[in-house]
């Protein structure tokens, strides 16, 4: 098997139990394992590599871990900005989702992957598509690590509007088969770097009978379930209109929920509920940058301070390029900290130290994947990301973990999973970068087109 070593390291962050910081650092990798961590004269000595990175003026991290990332809305960038979460669920995004073709999704997801590459994530959870087969398929292409799901909904009006009329409309019984045949397909494939779970989405298109199977087929399978929860206010109160309580006590009162569960946005929280994420263990996956761009209000009124504090496992994504518009977790932890600190009026909450440990081991935790990743130490998996910190924005480096999150601009220099290298100075080495993005540019307008929402998209001033 092949042998790397990372060597000559201003900073390694090894976010180990005690988060050790190694200046002149190096990292031995063994084909997808990593064999030492230390410092560079240590583990280079006696350690035969094949392949030798000099990683001098740089930063070496454990792959961010970005744990709410849609896939497939990759090509829908644009067409879901400026409106109510109503309309951006139901009329732009589900609009666009409808107009997709297998093949659009591939090259979606292809996209949304060289995006994740190239921003230093080395694993994502799709928080489910109707194409998780083809973000899978992309996957084996990236060489990146990933968690795929299927859409389940069996409720087609719902209390902030209607699905679509097309590919949207399944029984339970068909929603639970073909969630079911995703996990039996995907989970453990491409050498164990996919897994699959299962999803209730958007839990106003759920029924109770569906949450409940869902809940228990996940524990069958031994996989975690995904969906978005305490979203907005709009979400919350249909909830309350329809079962007089909101999401997670909805959960709470089916018997469904369990450890294995990520729960996405939370921001709209009741009291109750965030004893209930608690006592159950539950994972919550924050987006601060959605709460900015489509102005939900997670930010003010979530609890994510408070879910730390209480030891929750909180951790960070990026949504969509069709809610967040943008998949960079180096940007998302620098909104995580300033956005509590406004909200707030207290500099001292949420410390960069404490946002990289939300984009990396949380995010692991999260993913039901930290035995193998989420820090740099021996025997876990070789998933790293190394930041090149010889830039103006970076300089001088007295605590590089603050000039991550506070100064730079993000964007990775080189990217490893399982030991294999997928970009090294800023060249992602398993996409075609220049194909991608012009099958990328060409299939989105395509749908922008079909969808009718390229009309609703353009610019506010004449293009002449």
């Amino acid at each position: 098997m092949p042998r790397l070593l990372i060597r000559d390291a201003d900073w390694v962050v090894t976010m180990d139990g005690d988060r050790r910081i190694i200046r002149d650092g190096a990292l031995a990798i063994d084909g997808d394992r990593i064999a030492a961590v230390g410092k560079t004269a240590d583990v280079a000595r006696g350690f035969t590599a094949d392949t030798t990175l000099h990683a001098d003026g740089k930063l070496v991290l454990p792959g961010l871990v970005d744990t709410h990332v849609h896939n497939t809305q990759q090509l829908g960038r644009g067409l879901a900005d400026e409106c109510d979460i109503p309309v951006q669920l139901l009329e732009r995004l589900y609009g666009y989702e409808k107009e997709m073709t297998p093949e659009d999704a591939y090259w979606a997801a292809l996209l949304c992957q060289l995006e994740l590459i190239k921003a230093g994530t080395t694993c994502f959870i799709d928080p489910s598509s109707y194409y998780p087969g083809e973000t899978a398929r992309a996957v084996a292409t990236s060489g990146l690590r990933g968690i795929v799901a299927r859409t389940a909904f069996d409720i087609h009006e719902t209390p902030i509007g209607s699905l679509p009329d097309t590919m949207f409309r399944e029984t339970t019984d068909e929603a639970v088969a073909k969630a079911r045949e995703v996990v039996i397909a995907h989970h453990g494939s491409q050498g164990g770097r996919v897994r699959a779970w299962f999803a209730l989405r958007i839990l106003s298109g759920c029924s109770d009978e569906l949450c409940r199977r869902i809940k228990r087929l996940a524990d069958e399978y031994g996989v975690g379930v995904i969906l978005h929860a305490s979203e907005s206010r709009d979400e919350i109160v249909a909830s309350r209109l329809r079962y007089g309580m909101g999401d997670v006590e909805r959960l709470a009162s089916l018997g469904a929920l369990g450890p294995n569960m990520v729960l996405i946005h939370m921001g709209w929280a009741s009291p109750r509920e965030v004893a209930l994420v608690r006592e159950f263990d539950l994972k919550i996956s924050a987006t601060p940058s959605t709460s900015y761009r489509l102005g939900v209000g997670d930010m003010r009124f979530g609890r994510i301070p408070e879910l730390l504090e209480l030891g929750v496992t909180v951790a960070l994504s990026s949504n969509s390029a069709m809610s967040s518009n943008f998949l960079d977790l180096v940007r998302i932890m620098y909104l995580a900290a300033g956005g509590h600190k406004a909200t707030t009026l207290n500099p001292t909450v949420m410390p960069p130290e404490r946002v990289l440990e939300m984009a990396t081991r949380n995010g692991a935790r999260a993913a039901l994947w930290d035995d193998e990743i989420g820090s740099l130490e021996i025997g876990k998996k070789a998933d790293v990301a190394i930041f090149d910190t010889r830039k103006p924005e970076w300089r001088p480096v007295i605590n590089p973990i603050a000039n991550l999150v506070y100064a730079s601009r993000g964007g990775a220099d080189t990217v490893i999973v399982d030991g294999t290298i997928l970009m090294d100075s800023g060249v992602v080495k398993t996409i075609d970068e220049a194909a991608v993005l012009a099958e990328g540019q060409r299939r989105g307008a395509a749908i922008a087109a079909r969808s009718g929402l390229a009309e609703i998209a353009r610019p506010l001033w004449p293009v002449l």
